[in-house]
């Protein structure tokens, strides 16, 4: 992803409401503080608020050497694998996907993404309760499928005993929202299906061979599951359920864009008005599919961003190289 032009004035969308003069001044602040979980959390939000700026890198450097943040990227051989860390905004567990060459698509092409973290599980009811409780989001009432907006939920909330099943019933952009809350991105198709994939180009996310559905993913079934029941199946990074249970949107691709390229750190949130014939990938098989060529890493869809429904969920992303401290 190309950085902005260092003169730009950067709109309020992509961080001028957060200036990184001022993320740089409060971050001062915080190394003068003893270092807690206050602290630590207080820390990433200045980060991430500041993360679309042209000079990002400026305030995470500042971050980094203070250690009010930490790096992602491992420089020692014999540390270990699968990275994992919590983002303390939302609770999503990340899974750091390092840099480097990745398969996609049918025909085994590859090209090179940098590293990334995302989230081991899809964002559940009770994730996204607890963003519409501090933000008091409410969907544009222009946008189409108004009344699919949560319907599977009760008035106070989400269904009883549904409280860690994925959320369903949102659109691509109910999920920009929470995202730009939580301070994380969705992801773009390859790097979903980098990390499904992993270094081997592995046709499934487990490996290879799609017997016995049901024992492999939360497939062949009437709704959604709990996360974490398919614990035993994950992806080569430690990602989870990237086949079963929902799928997942991924962010439409910017024309003439990379196959490696990052997404943008604060896309649009509001809805256009084209956004009903507007398309883009959800990845992953559903919990109503079943086929073992649609369980495969690289099975996509085309579908509206603004659609709701029953099966389609979200998983975020994060692409700085660092984590909370």
């Amino acid at each position: 992803m190309k950085p902005d032009d260092e003169d730009e004035t950067p709109s309020a969308d992509d961080g001028a409401q957060f200036p990184s003069a001022k993320a740089m001044g409060e971050l001062e602040a915080l190394t003068k503080e003893k270092a807690t979980a206050a602290r630590a959390l207080a820390a990433w939000k200045i980060v991430t608020a500041a993360s679309a700026n042209s000079d990002a890198h400026a305030v995470m450097d500042f971050a980094r050497d203070h250690e009010l943040v930490l790096p992602c990227e491992h420089t020692d051989p014999t540390t270990r694998a699968n990275l994992s860390w919590v983002n303390p905004i939302d609770g999503s567990q990340m899974i750091w996907i390092p840099a480097g060459k990745f398969t996609y698509g049918t025909g085994g092409e590859s090209a090179y993404c940098a590293g990334f973290s995302l989230a081991r599980w899809p964002v559940t009811n009770e994730q996204y309760a607890q963003f519409i409780g501090e933000t008091g989001y409410e969907p544009d009432k222009a946008h189409p499928d108004y009344d699919a907006y949560l319907s599977n939920w009760t008035s106070t909330g989400p269904p009883k005993g549904k409280e860690r099943h994925p959320v369903t019933f949102v659109s691509l952009f109910d999920a920009f929202a929470y995202c730009k809350w939580a301070g994380l991105i969705i992801p773009t198709e390859w790097m979903w299906e980098k990390a499904a994939r992993g270094t081997d180009g592995r046709p499934y996310p487990w490996g290879t061979g799609a017997s016995g559905n049901k024992k492999l993913a939360h497939v062949e079934a009437a709704s959604t599951c709990e996360v974490g029941k398919f614990s035993h199946v994950r992806s080569p990074y430690g990602c989870e359920e990237l086949t079963g249970n929902v799928s997942e949107w991924c962010q439409p691709a910017a024309p003439k864009a990379a196959i490696g390229d990052f997404p943008p750190l604060n896309p649009i949130v509001s809805v256009p008005g084209t956004s009903e014939t507007v398309e883009t990938g959800v990845r992953g098989a559903c919990y109503l599919r079943t086929s073992a060529e649609s369980m495969k890493s690289n099975h996509r869809r085309n579908l509206s961003v603004a659609r709701r429904n029953q099966w389609v969920g979200f998983r975020p992303a994060c692409v700085l190289p660092v984590r909370p401290a």
